[in-house]
């Protein structure tokens, strides 16, 4: 019998593969470029001269020999997971405080996930939401108001350290019949006569107008709203269009409430990273949460991107 060649980040990228059904999902949800992800899986198959699962199936039908390692895989990583957390809570302690500021007013809904997952494994650690809308999160670290905080950017701050979460693109959307509901890709004059519809944040934080338009000249009539939900409901009742990010609109494209579409022949993206006190850099539940935070994006929200510190 060869020597044991079997390693953890085989079954972490083997139960991606499962839960995600594809290789490229797969790769975006562990943070591997798909060559990389289908040669881990190449020699892992040539180690045992097994094929784990079938390569044209959608979702990805496993074999039997692959069934197995997902079993192995469910069984082992979660006592790796709870076995490092609870050497964290030797080394560092259970209790603490985790006040959580965010500057995109999306965030709410899709921190939620994480926020329950992260409970589950610190149950002592007392987590909030510092409320308000907030353009200076780094600063609400820097005064301790805050000790972790989503950015959209990355500012040389003295004392302050990021970590990145993810990319998503940001689309259009239209009342399904608006006169550019019928055109796929919208440029910086299309929304030249439109009212924008945004959230009451300065404009500097808004990547349509910073990226697209304003270097264009454009500077639409604006209204503004402070739900993402408002902001829909006004762009289906034709009171104006919105750029928001698709993982945020996708529920309601399914139900048919608006349209999106994209904006300019590259698209818009946005990124998003978790800013902390270098200070608390070594706190092992501030690094739990970010990565949980993290994981649990690219579980649940759709087409997120990989981004990696720039």
């Amino acid at each position: 019998m060869k020597p044991i060649f079997l390693e953890l980040r085989h079954l972490k990228t083997l139960l991606a593969l499962k839960e995600s059904g594809s290789v490229s999902l797969a790769a975006k949800r562990i943070h591997l470029t798909q060559s990389a992800l289908s040669h881990q899986i190449k020699l892992l198959e040539d180690q045992y001269e097994l094929t784990l699962f079938e390569r044209k199936t959608q979702p990805i039908h496993f074999t039997p020999a692959g069934e197995r390692l997902i079993q192995l895989a469910y069984k082992i990583l979660p006592q790796v997971v709870e076995a490092e957390l609870d050497l964290a809570r030797v080394k560092q302690g259970e209790v603490g405080e985790l006040r959580i500021a965010v500057e995109c007013h999306t965030c709410f809904d899709w921190l939620m996930p994480a926020m329950d997952r992260f409970r589950q494994s610190w149950s002592l650690v007392e987590l909030d939401i510092v409320s308000g809308f907030h353009t200076d999160t780094v600063g609400l670290l820097l005064s301790h108001r805050a000790d972790w905080a989503v950015v959209s950017e990355m500012e040389d701050v003295a004392g302050v350290s990021y970590k990145p979460l993810f990319s998503y693109e940001m689309v259009a959307i239209c009342s399904k019949d608006h006169h550019l509901a019928s055109k796929e890709i919208w440029d910086a004059e299309d929304f030249a006569d439109e009212t924008l519809i945004t959230y009451p944040v300065p404009d500097d934080m808004l990547d349509l107008l910073r990226k697209v338009l304003h270097p264009k000249g454009i500077n639409p009539t604006r209204r503004t709203s402070e739900l993402t939900i408002a902001i829909i409901q006004l762009v289906a009742s034709k009171r104006g269009v919105a750029a928001l990010p698709y993982w945020a609109v996708k529920p309601y494209l399914e139900r048919g409430y608006v349209v999106a579409r994209k904006i300019t022949q590259k698209g818009l993206y946005s990124n998003l990273y978790g800013a902390i006190r270098e200070s608390d850099a070594e706190m092992a539940y501030i690094i739990d949460f970010h990565n949980t935070v993290r994981a649990e994006s690219f579980a649940t929200l759709p087409d997120l991107l990989v981004l990696e510190r720039e």
